[in-house]
């Protein structure tokens, strides 16, 4: 579709993206044929009444938004105008996520601190449009979604779905919202649970195990906590395990399971990087290493000393407990084995 001459931008002959209704353009403005390039979307003159509405609450959700990570509008069209369209600030180079993290050069793959890096970096476009008035839900959060720019920071783009929580859904009919594999399960088609902040921090969350897996997500909780574990598909990388304890927090079929602010989400990855960044081992490793020296060494079930036969280091230890002592460095402990159990069976069980 042809831009209109009355329309101040001059298309320069490059299409950026495609959709059912619409496309993106590279534009120039007409009056500054050397001036920057910027992205136009429209909207197909073909659309009806609900594509026009959900159209105008994409221009409406991005223009209240102000951030580096939340992408620009500059020029848009007014509700009553037939041509409907918005310009977006164009970042040359930039790339999305998706071609980055399936790509055979994955910077994320494995790499536990980039990928929750980028993780915060999601998290945190997203806390933009929770502390929005009114909050604004993304509702499809996704790898496409994703802009990586060429200073490596992120923006968020496509709000086409968006839900403004003072205002009514536009969904159109018998549409699932958001891309399956990502979306959370609240978004779907035909469901009546509450849709927020805790939908775009399930999506973050897939986004967070397809960076660092290079795999597409699973349509469903299952999968990464049984099948595709951090454990199954990283038994050398060790480090990778701790993310446990944030899919835990995230990737939950149930909302009341989830992390209900981004303020939450990101003490957990604090507190996860800490755990990573000091060599503390995750929750599944750590019955043989010492937690004095480091070192693989624990033997224990008695509860004596290693040269001195019978001899009682702690007494009497109560039933589900057990003493503990590394043969490298000595240290002597006392374990809750039954508390360490719960958790694991806990993280294991999760859907």
């Amino acid at each position: 579709m042809a831009i209109p001459e009355h329309v101040p931008w001059q298309a320069t002959g490059h299409t950026l993206g495609n959709g059912g209704q619409g496309q993106v353009h590279l534009v120039i403005k007409t009056d500054e044929p050397d001036g920057p390039e910027f992205a136009l979307k429209e909207l197909r003159n073909s659309a009806g009444l609900q594509a026009r509405q959900r159209f105008q609450r994409e221009i409406e959700a991005v223009k209240s938004l102000s951030a580096p990570s939340i992408v620009r509008i500059v020029d848009y069209s007014k509700e009553d105008q037939d041509y409907q369209f918005y310009v977006m600030e164009y970042h040359k180079g930039a790339r999305d996520l998706e071609k980055i993290i399936f790509s055979d050069s994955n910077p994320y793959h494995g790499n536990v601190e980039a990928s929750l890096a980028l993780f915060e970096e999601i998290v945190s476009a997203i806390g933009v449009c929770e502390s929005s008035d009114p909050l604004i839900v993304h509702r499809d959060i996704n790898p496409k979604n994703i802009l990586i720019l060429p200073d490596e920071t992120v923006c968020l783009i496509d709000f086409g779905i968006c839900q403004i929580q003072d205002g009514g859904i536009v969904t159109l009919t018998d549409e699932n919202v958001g891309s399956r594999n990502y979306t959370a399960p609240e978004c779907e088609y035909g469901r009546d649970a509450v849709v927020g902040v805790h939908s775009d921090i399930y999506s973050a969350a897939k986004v967070l195990w397809s960076a660092i897996t290079s795999r597409r997500a699973f349509a469903r909780e299952e999968p990464v906590f049984s099948d595709q574990s951090m454990e199954k598909m990283f038994p050398a990388n060790k480090d990778t395990w701790h993310l446990m304890d944030v899919f835990e927090k995230t990737i939950r079929g149930q909302i009341e399971d989830r992390c209900r602010t981004t303020a939450e989400v990101l003490e957990h990855v604090a507190e996860v990087k800490y755990l990573v960044r000091r060599g503390f081992p995750p929750l599944k490793d750590i019955l043989s290493r010492c937690p004095s020296c480091g070192a693989n060494s624990i033997r224990g079930g008695q509860n004596t000393h290693p040269g001195g036969a019978g001899f009682q280091i702690f007494g009497n230890v109560p039933p589900g407990f057990a003493s503990r002592v590394c043969e490298r460095c000595g240290f002597a402990f006392v374990r809750g084995i039954n508390v360490w159990n719960t958790n694991v069976q806990r993280l294991e069980g999760l859907s």
